[in-house]
Parts: C-alpha cells; structure tokens; sequence
C-alpha cells in the first residue's frame, strides 16, 4: 500500500502545490485533480455518493478555493469519511443505538440515585470521603457502562473492518497493523481540527494542511488499487508516516 511521496518520487501522484496557480482554460480540469485522486472520487461514488461529495468539496476547499472556514471544513469532511465509509463499503454493524435519555431517566428514579448526586455535590466533605450506593443504583449504572463500551464503535475496529473488505487477501497482522496506524494517526489529526477552539485559518499552516490530507488521501489511494501487495508500498507507509 502506497502513499504519496511529498518528494514526488514515488507513490499515488499527490503533489501538494502551495499554490494551485490559474485555472487551466477551457474545460481542463485544474491540476490538482491527478489520476488517483480522480479514481478515489469515482471509487467513492459508486460507494457512497454522499462521501464522495465531502472528498471533492474538501479537495476544491484545499486546492481551488479555500473559503473562510476551510480549515474545519475539511476536518468535518475527512471524519464523516473516517466515521461513515466503514459502513458503507463493509456495511452497517449490528449494533444499536443507545437511548441515553430514557436509561439516565430511569436511573434518576432509583432509590439513592438523589441520595448519590447530594453527596457528590457536597463541596465540604473530603475527597477521600466513602460514598455508599445503593446496589441496584450501582447495576443499573454498571450495565449501562457496558452498553456504551460494547456499542461504540472504536476507530481502529472500524479501519479494519474497511481495509479488510476492500483487500480481503490482505488480513494479516504484518500488512494491515501499518496501513491501520497509518489511517487513524492521519484521520485523528483532522479529528482535532473539527471544533472551533478560536483558532482561525491562519494558525494552521498550508503546507501541513495539504500534507496531512495527502497521506490520508493515499491509505484509499492504496487500497483501491490494491496497493497492499508489494513490501515497498508497506515501508511507504512507515516513511512518509515517520516523516
């Protein structure tokens, strides 16, 4: 599995311009849509069209036009992606949805539970205090717990399931742990960008930016291709990932 090379010497032909430069006349397309990121859209759209629209508009964002906002923009589009294209390409997971409201209200109505938030509220008492619950309080908040834990979907549970079913032949431990860390380090950096923490465009630098939406561009890059065959494309990974 192969991603682009910063360099350009080798990998999916992702170059990162700092500065896409006029728009080619007539029909051309601009130049940064290279082949892989033209099969990547047309990959997604055959698979989740709705994907697709958040790539390419997160493409046009970084490339041709970046707005206001285009920063959190791009963010939110590349952890739908991370967050929906599991399902979409692997399908939907048996698991259901909590109804936190309807278990929490529940609890509230528990003999103790105004006894327990009186006493966690108590801005007097040490914080080595004991707190006595009531048993039955404490199994209903345990099992919900538990709920949450086995119903949310981890990040990495759900890289696997993707990158499985898009190389099924490619299971092992030794060729997918690489591609795995390689996609949720890259996506969890966007995944710190979605929230408005004051920061304006400007703070995030435009190289980095293309940087990091290059090496998530080229973990679908690779697998679409497929990519996971050759060593060379594994040690890709790692030294663009390093870098």
């Amino acid at each position: 599995m192969a991603p682009a090379d910063p360099t350009g010497s080798s990998g999916p032909d992702f170059p990162p311009p700092a500065d896409p430069g006029p728009r080619p006349p007539g029909n051309a397309p601009p130049p940064c849509w290279t082949t892989d990121r033209n099969q990547i859209k047309a990959w997604m759209q055959r698979n989740a069209p709705s994907l697709a629209e958040l790539y390419e508009g997160a493409v046009m964002l970084l490339y041709i036009n970046p707005l206001p906002g285009h920063v959190r923009f791009i963010a939110h589009a590349v952890r739908e992606i991370r967050n929906r294209l599991p399902d979409a390409i692997a399908g939907p997971t048996k698991k259901q949805r909590l109804d936190y409201t309807s278990r929490i209200d529940a609890i509230v109505k528990l003999p103790g539970s105004r006894t327990l938030i009186a006493d966690i509220g108590d801005t007097t008492a040490p914080r080595t205090t004991t707190i006595t619950i009531d048993r039955k309080l404490a199994q209903k908040m345990a099992v919900l717990l538990q709920d949450h834990l086995t119903t949310r979907a981890k990040p990495l549970d759900a890289a696997r399931r993707l990158f499985q079913t898009i190389a099924p032949e490619n299971t092992t431990r030794e060729t997918l742990t690489p591609v795995l860390e390689h996609w949720i380090n890259t996506t969890e950096w966007f995944m710190r960008l979605t929230h408005d923490n004051k920061r304006t465009d400007n703070q995030c630098a435009a190289q980095e930016l293309q940087h990091q939406f290059t090496m998530f561009e080229s973990a679908i890059a690779a697998a679409i291709k497929p990519f996971f065959d050759t060593l060379e494309d594994l040690d890709a990974i790692l030294e663009i990932a390093n870098n």
